[in-house]
């Protein structure tokens, strides 16, 4: 999705460029120098997501040659791709890899033709998700073309609902749960896989965390489920949560919390007074996006959440 799609709003900014001389770079992951490989056919647009957590920029970059310090002086920063073909510190960078930074690196980029690509930084460093086991550096991971797939598909939906939103409390109620489902595929690369595996003895430990999580979550009701909640009220790393469900339930972490959800929704569909939504059961339950909602919600129950507000509503 091209960035020149996205309309500005409250949420979102939106900057084009047409000329290099009144070009401003953008310090999410450090400014830096640019040479553009061809002055005269100069275009650069870019959209600016800030958000509590942090920072996202969708940008369309132009050919040149980029000398920066790149990186985060605190949290982490990540260049996701959307179409992009480019060369990183002499490492060919392309539509299935992410690069990931800790600290300010040294960085040179050649770009031989413009690129579509996110640059995200987060304020916290992400080591109690587990992410980037290392100090100072830049590093890349490789996906799946499956999961680089869905991932891509929650930022441009992400940025389209920041686009369509002048509703900053509306957008701020949807922003937790965009961010769970994009946090739940950044964990699949860069999680480690000994972090996903249960060690040898503790399927016990793991069970009576799953039972105590459980517990929290029935307390909780409808309340949207976030996994960083969660732990801190367990008094757990996400880290850990992980490391459980998938040894007790064989389960990310993500896929079991959106399982309860499903759950709890169907719970308050079943359930509802007259003027109850789908809709509005969804958001309550942290659903955002309610095309994706509808159908994991049918492949679980075999029905639409419509059928069932329908069938709650006879009852």
């Amino acid at each position: 999705m091209p960035v020149r799609w996205l309309k500005p709003s409250r949420i979102l900014s939106i900057e084009h460029f047409n000329d290099f001389e009144a070009f401003r770079p953008n310090d999410v992951l450090g400014g830096g120098r640019s040479k553009p490989l061809d002055e005269r056919n100069f275009s650069f647009s870019r959209a600016i997501l800030p958000l509590q957590d942090g920072l996202f920029v969708m940008q369309r970059s132009f050919a040149r040659r980029l000398e920066a310090d790149m990186g985060a002086s605190h949290g982490i920063g990540l260049i996701v791709p959307i179409a992009v073909h480019t060369i990183v510190n002499g490492c060919e960078m392309d539509n299935s890899m992410i690069g990931t930074m800790r600290g300010k690196i040294p960085t040179q980029v050649s770009e031989q033709h413009p690129n579509t690509y996110l640059m995200l930084r987060f304020n916290s460093d992400m080591r109690h998700r587990g992410w980037a086991d290392f100090d100072i550096g830049l590093a890349f991971y490789r996906m799946k073309a499956e999961q680089m797939q869905r991932l891509r598909g929650a930022f441009l939906d992400m940025f389209c609902v920041a686009s369509a939103c002048d509703d900053a409390r509306q957008f701020e109620a949807l922003n937790r749960p965009i961010q769970e489902t994009l946090l739940a595929g950044l964990d699949t690369v860069l999680v480690p896989d000994s972090v996903r595996r249960a060690r040898p003895g503790s399927f016990d430990r793991h069970r009576k965390l799953m039972a105590r999580l459980d517990e929290r979550v029935d307390l909780l009701g409808s309340t949207p489920l976030y996994s960083d909640d969660l732990a801190v009220s367990l008094d757990v790393s996400v880290r850990t949560l992980q490391s459980a469900t998938q040894a007790v339930h064989g389960l990310s972490l993500h896929h079991y919390l959106r399982l309860k959800r499903l759950w709890a929704t169907r719970k308050l569909l079943l359930t509802a007074n007259a003027g109850l939504s789908v809709k509005a059961a969804a958001l309550a339950n942290g659903f955002w996006h309610m095309g994706d909602f509808a159908k994991s919600y049918k492949a679980t129950f075999g029905e639409m959440p419509s059928e069932t507000l329908a069938q709650g509503r006879l009852r």
